[in-house]
Order: C-alpha cells, then structure tokens, then sequence
C-alpha cells in the first residue's frame, strides 16, 4: 500500500493541468462496446487461468427480467415482455438497456440506491423536512448530470435548506462535523478513516493528524443547525403556536454559510508529538503516491471547501472514480470488486486488481455519466450470463456471471406495486419540495433565538398570507398548518418506493423487507426473514394483490383457466408455465381455488424474490 503523504493546493492545481484530458463517451474515440469486450475479455482471461468456466448465455426471459430489476428496479410487464419478444432486432437487448436507462424508472431506482447510500431522510434531527434535497436529487438524476458535479455541489453547497436541497448533505451531520467528513471519504472514496477520530489508525496508514488536516477544510464553514423549538418558542403567541411556528422557520433557519472567525484546532486530548493540543489545524490533502508534503498555506478560508471537492472529485483521485464505479459493479452483480465497498484502503486485495483498475479507468472515460457506465456493464457478455450462486465462506467471487440474489426491499415493493396498479405507477410523482420553497421568507431574519423576536410581526405577516382564508385562533393547526406529512398507509401509499416517504416507518412492507433507516450508509438488507415471509403472505398489500389488483383483473380478461394461469406466470415470473405448472394450476382452480389463491402462490415462491 501506497504512503500517505499531503498535496499543497498550488501542487495539486498545477498537477491537474498537466493530466491528460479523458476521452468523453460522446467523442468519437471513445468505443463502449470495444470497452465492453474488453471487461468480458479479462475477467475470461482470469477464469481460464483458474481453470474456471463462463456461465451459459442467460435465456431472453432471464435477461430481460433481471434488467428490469436491476435498471428501472421493477419486474416488467406481460405487455412489456410481448413487446421485447416481437423485436427481431439482433441489438434487441442493447436497444432495451436504452429505453430503460432513459425512462422515468430508473430515476425511481437509483434515487432508492443513493437514498441507502447518502442516509437520505424526510426527516433530519432538529432540521426538519428535506424534501428540498429529494428534489434536488432527482432532478439531478434526471438529467443524468456526471457523479463528480453531483458530489461537488453537495461538498461546496450554501445558503437556506429551503432554498438549496444539497446544503442538506451537510446539514444531516452539522452537529457531528468529524463524523460528516468521516461518512463523506468513506462513502465517496472508500476510506476507512473512522478510527482515526480519536487515534492513529491501528491497521492503515491513517493518522489523527491526517483525519483532523482534512477536517481542516470545513473549519471556516458555519452550520446554522439552530434549534428551532427556542426562537419558536420565544416567537409563539395566540396567533400561531411553537409547534407550526418551528415547521416555518427550519427551512430559514437551517443553513450553511461561512464563517471566517471559524477554524479547525487539535483536540485537547491529542497525544502525538507532531503537534499541541488546541494548536490551530493547517489544512492538508491526503495523496496516494509519493508528493513531498507540504501545507496548504496562504488560501482564502472561503475557498477551502471548494478545494477540497475539487480534490476529491477530480480524475486523478485514485479513489474517486474506483469507488464509485465498485458500487455500480455491486449494484448490478450482487457482489463489488472489492469487499467491503466502502474500504478501498488496500486496492490490492481486490478479487481481480486489474478489473478494479478498469472500470475505475472507465468510469473517468465516460466522465463520471452513471448511465453510460452502466449502459456499457449491462452490455457485457459477463452481465448477460446466468447467474451464480454464493461461494463458500473463503472463497473468492469469480464473475463467471452475476450472483443469484435477493430483492432488495424497494424492489419487491415496486414489482408488487406495479401487480397492483400497473404501468402508470413509474409516472407518478410526489414532489414535496414546493410546498417546502413556499416557506421560505422573501426577507432577512435575525439569526438568533432571542433577538428573532424583533421580527415576529414580519414572519407572522408572511404566515398569514401562506394560509388565504383559511383562519387560525389560539395557535391551533400544530406542524401540520404549514406542511403535511405525506400518508404511509393505504390505497393512496400504492407508490414507488421513491415517491413514499424516506424511509417508511417500522411497520411498514419496505421496512420489514430490509429497507434501511437512513441512519448508517449502506445499512439496506436483503437477508429476508420471518417477519418478511409473513408480512408477503398474510399482509394488506399481499390480500389487495389476491382481491383487487389490477394484475388480477387482466388476468380475468382471458378466457379459460389455461390462459389466465399463463398470463399470471408472465406477470410474475415473466416466463410461461411449464406443462406441469400449468396442469396443476387448472386443476386446482376446477377443485374450487380462485386466482387469488395462484396470486398468494407465484407472490410467495422463491422465484419471484430472486433476481436470475
């Protein structure tokens, strides 16, 4: 493993100028099929040199069930599937991953995907609602702006919550500052620096020093994370109560800005002897090669925060583009080049360095665009092979194809909520962020729990014109006057699961499926369990699915029990009956079974919660 060692900014500029400019995926020297050939060619190369075997060619229903799922993150549909098998294209599949990557699907999808890995919440301790960083996301994946944009605005992102979604990346861990960097190099670069917190690293390289000098490029970055309940408080009277009062101002008050009197100091408990407690922190980069270190000196504090994204962002961060790109690998093969995929400290230990290496050069290839990279893996022989079970415990993942896998919870409810409602589920959209932007008080405020007092007639002003007509007295209407809190239950829940509320409570199906409570990154499961196996057979959505769904309607609409038992396999399985199935299923049906009971069936085999 490489010494970690520190850039000086004026360094790392001038090293930035002298790197070779990286092919865009939409100039002509760039080929995604020579790209992708060339990923199938070595893992090919490393399966014949362990005396190892590809996996046969994954059959049309195989592939095009698990490119659904994998893309726009749903099953598809029996009309869906009639339209695949009727083109005779031989780029049928290439023109499929297309179409899917390019649909409102999968924004749902990989909004769930970095929800999970970004702790994506509606609800931030003592900050409020988000629902302008759900938004901002969104449309971001919408209009599929490259990794590198993305996680530098929400490095560099200031101003009102309610104004700019991204400053609420920083604002999930404003009161825990080493903590928000520590989260941010693991997850952006798979540094596994926690440790470093409180003590030199026992097992890499890291240092307190190295943790606290990169810590030191937020220290003039204020976060506002005020309390609200105080000024609201102070602020409450008849008119309008504490409760209403802290939902209107959070979206004001909840900000990030700079703060030059700021500044980032060596604990009081430091103790190495490379430097003094409480001594002022000189910012440093870490590097991963062998620069001479030196300080960054001389900088505007303003710009620190920016430099630092740049650094972390820029194609010649070893980690940037490999982290990534090992998340995507995982996300669409069920295991990532290199486990855990949020420790990259030793690249070494990868299964296969050399394929590590390729899809983190290939991921800077395409500049950062999430879609073509995947468009290209999705295109490999390697994805389109059938899939492999786990290996043993010690034993090292091959990718003689992807790995046979579980739904993860925002799957399986999406696929069921497609069974009940159909298609037009992917366009439904519940954008909250406006409801919140109205809050936002086109005037100046005094930042502070008392002196806010001095404005309670302007905000108060501003609050009567949000309600028209509508009439207050004795500050009734809690936090629900200002902005309701989406239902969770229910026909009118029937969404995706990115249009529900992030993340759903307790009790609900995507949490009992392994969905993840937004508190600790990459904590989503798909281990299943009881809970999950009752919750698919005796719950609300399982009975809507047996009595009132709209797959069993279509269903109906074919005339004998031979047909309906065909569709309800296309439905779920996107493949026909074998002739066995089939006869049993007609059989059971002539015993006095309806087609809710085959519903409960296909729903709960083993076959429709993994991905082939």
């Amino acid at each position: 493993m490489s010494r970690l060692l520190h850039h000086a900014v004026a360094m790392f500029v001038v090293s930035l100028a002298l790197l070779p400019r990286h092919v865009s995926a939409e100039e002509p020297d760039f080929d995604a099929d020579q790209a992708a050939g060339r990923i199938d060619g070595l893992i090919l190369r490393d399966l014949h040199g362990r005396d190892l075997q590809p996996n046969a060619p994954a059959s049309d229903n195989q592939f095009l069930r698990r490119v659904y799922l994998d893309v726009i993150g749903r099953i598809p549909t029996v009309n869906e599937i009639a339209k695949f098998r009727q083109d005779t294209r031989k780029d049928r599949r290439a023109s499929l991953v297309d179409e899917l990557l390019a649909s409102p699907g999968h924004v749902s999808h990989m909004f769930n995907w970095l929800g999970d890995m970004l702790r994506i919440k509606d609800v931030y301790y003592r900050i409020g609602k988000t629902y302008t960083f759900h938004t901002w996301v969104k449309k971001r994946l919408e209009q599929n702006r490259p990794w590198d944009e993305m996680v530098h605005d929400m490095l560099t992102a200031e101003g009102r919550l309610g104004e700019n979604g991204a400053t609420a990346y920083l604002l999930r861990d404003a009161s825990m500052p080493l903590d928000s960097l520590s989260n941010t190099l693991t997850t952006f670069l798979g540094a596994n620096v926690a440790c470093a917190q409180c003590h030199d690293h026992p097992f890499a390289e890291w240092t307190q020093r190295d943790f606290y000098e990169m810590a030191a490029f937020f220290g003039s970055t204020a976060f506002d994370r005020v309390d609200t309940r105080k000024p609201a408080k102070n602020l409450a009277d008849k008119r309008f109560s504490k409760a209403n009062l802290v939902t209107l101002l959070q979206p004001n008050m909840e900000r990030v800005v700079f703060d030059r009197t700021r500044g980032t100091v060596f604990p009081k408990d430091y103790a190495y002897d490379d430097a003094k407690p409480g001594a002022k922190v000189v910012p440093r980069f870490i590097a991963w090669d062998d620069e001479k270190k030196m300080p960054v000196a001389g900088l505007d504090p303003r710009r620190l925060r920016k430099q630092f994204a740049d650094w972390m962002t820029s194609p010649d961060n070893p980690r940037f583009a490999a982290a990534i790109a090992n998340r995507l690998w995982k996300k669409l093969f069920g295991v990532a080049v290199k486990e855990p995929v949020t420790d990259l400290d030793v690249l070494a230990d990868a299964t296969n360095p050399e394929l590590l290496g390729l899809i983190a050069q290939l991921m800077k290839d395409v500049d950062f665009d999430l879609r073509e990279f995947q468009r290209i893996i999705l295109n490999t022989k390697t994805y389109q092979q059938q899939v492999s079970v786990t290996p043993s415990i010690g034993e090292a993942f091959r990718f003689s194809g992807p790995l046979l896998r579980r739904m993860t919870a925002e799957q399986a409810w999406d696929s069921i909520v497609l069974l009940l409602r159909g298609p037009e589920v992917d366009a439904i959209r519940t954008d909250h962020a406006p409801r919140m932007e109205r809050l936002v008080f086109p005037f100046e405020i005094t930042h502070d729990r008392k002196g806010i007092v001095q404005d309670r007639e302007k905000i108060f002003g501003f609050a009567r014109s949000l309600l028209g007509d509508r009439k207050v007295s004795n500050g009734a209407g809690g936090r629900g006057l200002f902005l309701r809190t989406p239902k969770s239950r229910g026909a009118k829940a029937w969404l995706r699961a990115s249009e529900l509320r992030q993340p759903m409570p307790p009790t609900h199906f995507l949490r009992i499926a392994g969905q993840s409570a937004r508190e600790v990154a990459d904590d989503g499961s798909t281990e299943g369990g009881i809970t999950e196996s009752l919750a698919m057979m005796n719950g609300e959505i399982t009975e809507a699915l047996m009595t009132k769904s709209t797959v069993l309607k279509d269903a109906r609409r074919n005339r004998t029990e031979a047909k309906q038992v065909e569709f309800l396999y296309r439905a779920f399985f996107s493949r026909l009956p074998d002739q066995q199935d089939k006869e049993q299923c007609v059989a059971a049906l002539a015993r006095g079974l309806e087609l809710g009971d085959i519903i409960w069936s296909l729903l709960n085999s083993r076959e429709f919660i993994f991905i082939q």
